[in-house]
């Protein structure tokens, strides 16, 4: 995204900007909703997420989901403790470093990731092609988002004139 004046966003990438935070906002607060519907706290939910998905070769220590979920890392202590006693998650001493603690996914937590990601997966194939949209609006080279003179006319018509 180039920018404008001054460093500043050109109007439609104000606009891109702001529809891409609206349907990011609309997707969470479903998931939130949901999350809430089936007796879950929707912070927990998220930490139970991160565990479950984290890429290949990285290891679910609380500072790996501090980081992960932008939090700090005495919230996410807190967090996973809050996890735990709710039965979502449990920390176990890694077999080969006995001084780290990780953090394992229990069965409950396991079952509310499955009654969730088909909801996650539904709400995505609606809201997703909005999100996608307003990306692709944001990162496309700046004279993209320009309108050219006249560039709302279809070939061959005639400027309107009121007489």
């Amino acid at each position: 995204m180039r920018p404008g004046k001054n460093g500043s966003l050109l109007e439609a990438e104000y606009v891109a900007l702001a529809e891409f935070r609206y349907q990011l906002r609309r997707f969470s607060r479903s998931m939130e909703e949901q999350v809430r519907r089936l007796g879950a706290n929707p912070q927990q939910y998220q930490v139970v997420l991160a565990v479950r998905g984290l890429p290949a070769g990285q290891i679910p220590t609380v500072g790996r989901l501090a980081e992960r979920m932008q939090l700090n890392h005495n919230t996410m202590v807190e967090l996973v403790d809050r996890c735990e006693r709710a039965g979502l998650l449990r920390r176990a001493r890694s077999a080969a470093d006995r001084r780290q603690v990780t953090i394992v996914v229990t069965g409950q937590g396991d079952a509310l990731l499955r009654k969730l990601g088909a909801a996650a997966r539904e709400e995505l194939r609606e809201r997703g092609p909005s999100l996608v949209k307003a990306v692709l609006r944001l990162t496309r080279p700046a004279n993209s988002t320009r309108r050219k003179p006249g560039g709302n006319r279809r070939k061959g018509a005639s400027k309107r004139t009121d007489s």
